[in-house]
């Protein structure tokens, strides 16, 4: 980054010719005089003030450096402060944040995210949230913020109104220092994207003239092994992003030797997100062949630590582990089953109907509803409405060609057709990977659980070898790792360890 402002050069006096620029220097320490003092240096006064009141809320106060930090980094990402962004993750993470809470804090798509977020955590997060964007904070939050700041205020002998007043100067100060920032581009930065915490990098991998796959990679450290997932049909990559700060650095990270635990591959099936709509067939051995692609490309050693999909997703993961099992040491199927039950074509063909006859607006609130049953907490009434909404969201943004392509795909699937059959033969391959089946306990009112867990007892039997094992997930529906995302990492975290 340039050391000047877009629009006005840095004033930098040389030591001992300012004294307001040797205070400046005695606060920042062996950093020295930043883009931002020289740009505040054109009047000296602020820049004096600006020095006092930043020096009193960063290390006069008896709010806790991670807290403090967490609130910052939040306005740089909601204000699109780069710089602000990249001059405070270390310090944050030189006061206990995370990979995971940094991602949480970055990820500005989505709700909040209860499963790696503390309580106060969370409610720091919410209080800096709408006091940036709609500045007016909602009674709620506040209230929420207050109770969590309570033991806080026991112990450091305080009545927890200095706290909340702390709290705000925080947000309030740091929301003046990003909009000082970008308003007049110092340091050149205003255009820049606010760095995610890992290396995040997308790719539009060409298959054939006819089709392209768009990929995400976020790699947390060269040496850390690779997770690779395959969305559910109607949706796209993003639908992990709930589960991405668990796996990208769970608790007890610092026991590996890098930063996170794991890197991440991510793509959008053909026909979803940003992938194209190919005009040929798209079948599960074809989704699989993909799959394999992404690693062979993307991945430098080649292989993956686990492949994990969910719905049409999760077939594909079934069909990629019987056709490359050594392109992975394990695999995770969600929701799904080994072929397509002979009374769902027929529905495949009533849901494509309806999303020509009445939109894929109208498609979307069926399959949300059916995804979310009541009592799940993303289901009507449920405290998570803010996720069904999200998914709701991708749905009505896929073309209905696209929702066609991958329909055509779980209308006609037989993993357990003989090899001599042009099949794949799913039960009688695999015995050198392990594989976990998944259901939400919701999904199909059970029925899906069931079928998943008739599934493993056939593959046993069928292959005595296979390592196969079964795990629900209760009050979830078809997409656990959305709903109930703690109870799915309570189930895959283990088994990851294992490979």
């Amino acid at each position: 980054m340039s050391s000047l402002s877009r629009y006005v050069p840095g004033r930098f006096p040389e030591p001992g010719t300012s004294p307001i620029a040797d205070r400046i220097r005695e606060r920042r320490g062996a950093r020295g005089l930043t883009p931002l003092d020289g740009t505040l240096l054109h009047v000296p006064a602020v820049a004096e003030g600006w020095n006092t009141l930043l020096g009193a809320v960063r290390t006069k106060g008896a709010l806790p450096g991670d807290v403090r930090e967490l609130m910052i980094l939040r306005v740089a990402a909601r204000n699109h402060a780069a710089f602000e962004w990249i001059h405070h993750e270390h310090v944050g993470r030189d006061h206990g944040l995370t990979t995971a809470h940094l991602w949480a804090i970055r990820d500005t798509r989505n709700p909040l995210q209860p499963s790696v977020l503390s309580p106060l955590y969370a409610a720091a997060l919410a209080f800096a949230d709408h006091s940036t964007v709609s500045v007016k904070v909602p009674q709620e939050v506040m209230v929420e913020l207050r109770e969590q700041l309570k033991p806080l205020a026991s112990r450091v002998n305080l009545p927890v109104e200095d706290l909340l007043v702390e709290a705000a100067a925080v947000v309030a100060s740091y929301n003046m220092v990003s909009r000082f920032l970008v308003s007049l581009d110092i340091a050149g930065s205003a255009d820049n994207h606010v760095p995610w915490p890992v290396d995040a990098r997308e790719y539009n991998i060409s298959l054939d003239p006819d089709t392209t796959l768009h990929a995400t990679t976020l790699e947390t450290h060269p040496d850390a092994p690779w997770i690779v997932f395959s969305n559910s049909l109607l949706t796209n990559a993003s639908m992990w992003d709930w589960v991405i700060p668990s796996i990208i650095a769970p608790s007890g990270e610092s026991t590996w030797p890098f930063k996170g635990t794991y890197n991440i591959l991510l793509h959008d099936q053909r026909g979803h997100g940003k992938s194209s709509t190919p005009l040929t067939n798209c079948t599960m051995t074809i989704l699989a062949h993909d799959i394999a692609h992404l690693i062979s490309s993307l991945i430098p050693s080649g292989k993956a630590k686990c492949v994990i999909g969910v719905s049409q997703g999760g077939a594909a993961v079934l069909a990629f582990g019987a056709l490359y099992p050594t392109l992975t040491s394990g695999i995770i199927s969600c929701d799904t089953g080994p072929a397509t039950p002979p009374a769902n074509v027929q529905a495949w063909k009533d849901r494509i109907a309806l999303a020509k006859t009445e939109g894929i607006d109208k498609l979307a609130v069926v399959t949300v509803d059916r995804w979310f049953p009541v009592p799940s907490r993303c289901g009507q009434g449920g405290s998570r409405p803010g996720r069904a909404a999200a998914v709701a969201k991708m749905i009505e943004t896929t073309t209905i060609p696209g929702f066609e392509l991958g329909a055509g795909a779980l209308m006609a699937y037989d993993l357990v057709k003989p090899l001599s059959e042009n099949g794949v033969d799913l039960l009688h391959t695999a015995t050198d990977i392990k594989v976990l089946l998944v259901a939400g306990s919701l999904d199909g009112a059970g029925a899906v659980a069931k079928g998943m867990k008739g599934l493993k007892e056939n593959w046993v039997e069928a292959t005595p070898a296979a390592k196969v094992d079964f795990a629900e997930i209760p009050g979830a529906g078809h997409l656990p790792m959305i709903d109930e995302t703690e109870g799915f990492w309570d189930v895959v975290g283990p088994f990851l360890r294992t490979l």
